[in-house]
């Protein structure tokens, strides 16, 4: 049997231990396979313990990392070749940037880097551009979370190869979003709900203007918040403006965001940039209908599907009557809306799909 082929994965910052990063990793073939995890930052301090991979952690305070720290890409020029790494996958800029400074300085010749875009206007400084500008070069191969993700790098570095940057979908684990049964108990209906952190160019503050014209046609609506963010304080004052204090719910961070979407009976995410939005692909794949902003990737998701529409972003008014449309539908008709959105992710945006197209771009940079 052919030697394991040794991944480095490589993160600025530690998230959750069922974050996609750690799913679509240990998604991989094991026996082709050897993955190490490397964060740049302390890493997980509740004493995770991953299985199928090695966790590797460089100590550093999240306040270090800001700024350019030499230091950094010495540790882990020390450690691909340590570990003797074939493929270093490099996620968003700052891992890109100390990854690739690493890979240069190890001067290993058979290590192949691996670059993965998650988000729109990644280009949108002149120091990311002059950066990129070094870098790109020397990755082998760029990963576009979405087809809008791809043709925004192409636009911002048009000295790249278009044949250099592929798309592989983000995708989800089925297992933990199970389809809804559309049998769950409410204290109203409608329930209408979002996910995501708090932030303006997540497009809140719209929701809620387009909530307090919803609430005139279907005054028992709801609408319920999960996330956190900066952005708090002035939504809940949006909300005392609008008079809808009683008809919103902030509800914080989410450790078990199935639970959340299993209450709701339709999915908003009125964003205003996205890469590609993995919890549009999440309330799909419960089964709940989704109103989304034409924006970025969301319309690789849901243009042309019957489970849900797609508004143009800060569209008060188009929000608004969408939102109204589907309502008026009925609760049983929204249950048979949102059930086709399961098959959508099952068909091209599950965590097995992306590990299968990822693994098939390991082997074809390796030329295994």
């Amino acid at each position: 049997m052919a030697d394991k082929i040794r991944v480095l994965h490589l993160i600025a910052k530690w998230g959750r231990s069922n974050d996609l990063i750690n799913e679509y990793i240990r998604s991989l073939d094991q026996d082709r396979f050897e993955s190490i995890l490397c964060s740049m930052d302390a890493g997980p301090g509740d004493g995770f313990k991953p299985e199928g991979y090695l966790l590797h952690s460089l100590g550093y305070s999240r306040e270090n990392l800001h700024g350019f720290h030499p230091r950094v890409a010495w540790e882990l020029k020390r450690l691909l070749v340590e570990q003797d790494i074939q493929i270093l996958h490099c996620h968003k800029h700052r891992s890109v940037l100390y990854g690739t400074m690493a890979a240069v300085m190890s001067r290993k010749k058979d290590l192949k880097v691996i670059a993965t875009v998650h988000s729109l206007r990644r280009s949108r400084t002149l120091n990311r551009r002059l950066t990129n500008r070094f870098f790109f070069p020397r990755i082998s191969r760029i990963i576009a979370v979405s087809e809008a993700v791809r043709q925004d790098v192409l636009l911002a570095n048009r000295y790249l190869d278009p044949e250099k940057i592929v798309v592989i979908h983000n995708g989800i684990n089925l297992d933990r979003f199970p389809l809804r049964t559309g049998t769950e108990q409410r204290e109203t209906w409608p329930v209408l709900g979002t996910v995501g952190r708090l932030v303006h160019t997540k497009g809140q503050i719209y929701l809620l203007r387009a909530f307090a014209e919803v609430i005139k046609v279907f005054p028992h609506a709801l609408l319920l918040f999960a996330g956190t963010g900066p952005l708090l304080k002035d939504l809940e004052q949006e909300t005392e403006k609008l008079s809808i204090v009683s008809r919103v719910r902030f509800q914080g961070f989410q450790e078990d965001v199935p639970k959340f979407l299993n209450g709701l009976d339709l999915f908003i995410f009125p964003s205003l940039a996205e890469g590609l939005a993995l919890s549009v692909l999440e309330a799909m794949a419960t089964g709940i209908p989704v109103i989304a902003s034409k924006v970025g990737g969301i319309p690789e998701i849901l243009q042309g599907q019957p489970c849900g529409r797609l508004v143009e972003p800060r569209d008060v008014a188009g929000l608004a009557q969408a939102i109204v449309d589907l309502l008026s539908k009925g609760e049983q008709r929204l249950i048979e809306m949102g059930r086709p959105g399961r098959k959508r992710v099952e068909e091209t945006f599950s965590l097995r799909r992306m590990a299968n197209d990822t693994e098939r771009l390991y082997l074809q940079v390796t030329g295994s």
